[in-house]
């Protein structure tokens, strides 16, 4: 059976005839590459051929089967279409850097700029530079190290939050060059493990497991106080708060154990917005670019949902290839369409939102559960787990 198509794409030097073209129904991604390949012949010298590699699109997804396969999913009459496919060149995939080893597990971390934040069992914050170098590790806390927040970091000074099962968060100033803590400022009033920290400007919301949620300023006190009350407090789920964070300078979102996804107006302080999802929620992030929402959930999945929408249906996609809970989430910051998972099956697998069956990537090397992911800086893929390490992968 065979099914007509053009090949399209956004590739000004490695575009195509705008031709109709009669393939096998059965092309997979590599029959695909192999015509698109010799329609490039002309054009594109061998050595430029060989080193290229093309992903396909076709009606908004990425071609992960057979083509036939693929557009029966989506509506079986456009076999008798003229099919349009797209053509976009594959990245390479995410590559192993550096192992950094710690005495416990890492259960946050974070990067910006040059410099790496990793929060540990050991009830230490530990600060790393980008080429695996140990600078410093932070006693303050009393108990595992849960959560993290960059406020700053250049020139050797270093401004960060971190909360900890000690039920505090500490706000730190860090000036590398002197080798000393500036300042620390103890945050008190939560009841329960501070499990997650959102910044925004000059505030942070932190949530925790005594179902609450806790604004915060980050003015200096007046008297230089070393404690600071929170500005307010919202009784915001019936479990612990799993994962918050903001969506625009007034906006909040949280996930919980409670099997809900709230919104919440931060300058009425009232949940403007409340979703089941039917499982408890472990980890979400709203991307800077497109704005929609991933979470990961204890049913092993994915979902991405689109908070925007006042009315309709606001899940977008699932995603499944996690065989464990998926403990966190992180989008690209530059990208519209990639994101990262960490799992309790001991994989970080990397997304396309285009693809929904199938990771474009896995990243192995935990031996553990994976407990953190971040992709804060476009160029480095971090991860951390129950085996004690922090890996660190390259993405170009």
């Amino acid at each position: 059976m065979s099914i007509q198509v053009q090949f399209i794409t956004r590739l000004e030097k490695y575009s195509v005839p705008d031709t109709t073209l009669v393939i096998p129904c059965s092309s997979t991604n590599s029959q695909l590459e192999a015509i698109l390949k010799g329609l490039l012949k002309p054009t594109v010298s061998s050595n430029d051929l060989s080193r290229l590699s093309f992903d396909f699109l076709c009606l908004n997804k990425l071609i992960r089967s057979s083509l036939e396969e693929h557009i029966r999913e989506k509506d079986e009459s456009l076999l008798e279409s003229i099919i349009s496919i797209e053509y976009i060149e594959k990245f390479q995939g995410p590559q192993p850097e550096d192992v950094l080893m710690h005495d416990d597990w890492v259960s946050a971390c974070r990067s910006l700029a040059d410099s790496i934040l990793v929060a540990s069992y050991d009830t230490k914050v530990h600060l790393w530079n980008n080429q695996g170098e140990h600078i410093i590790s932070l006693p303050g806390h009393t108990a595992p190290v849960r959560s993290l927040a960059f406020i700053y970091s250049d020139d050797g000074e270093h401004e960060f939050i971190s909360g900890s099962h000690d039920q505090t968060i500490l706000i730190w100033k860090y000036d590398q060059n002197k080798n000393n803590v500036q300042s620390l400022i103890t945050c008190k009033g939560h009841q329960g493990t501070i499990e997650t920290l959102a910044l925004q400007k000059s505030v942070f919301c932190s949530g925790s497991f005594d179902k609450t949620i806790k604004l915060w300023g980050l003015e200096e006190e007046k008297e230089k106080s070393s404690t600071k009350e929170c500005r307010l407090t919202i009784n915001a789920h019936n479990e612990n708060v799993s994962s918050i964070g903001w969506t625009s300078t007034n906006e909040l979102v949280s996930g919980s154990w409670d099997q809900t996804i709230k919104l919440w107006n931060m300058d009425t302080i009232q949940s403007t917005q409340t979703f089941k999802c039917g499982k408890a929620v472990l980890s979400l992030d709203i991307s800077p670019v497109n704005g929609l929402l991933v979470c990961g959930f204890t049913d092993r999945f994915i979902r991405l949902y689109d908070t925007r929408l006042q009315e309709g249906y606001v899940l977008r996609s699932t995603f499944s290839s996690h065989s464990q809970w998926v403990s966190s989430v992180m989008w690209s910051r530059k990208s519209e369409y990639l994101f990262v998972s960490g799992s309790y099956d001991s994989l970080v697998k990397l997304w396309d939102t285009r693809s929904l069956k199938a990771p474009l990537y896995d990243l192995q090397g935990h031996e553990d559960r994976v407990l953190c992911v971040d992709w804060s800086m476009d160029q480095l893929i971090l991860s951390g787990g129950a085996d004690n390490s922090l890996k660190m992968f390259s993405f170009k």
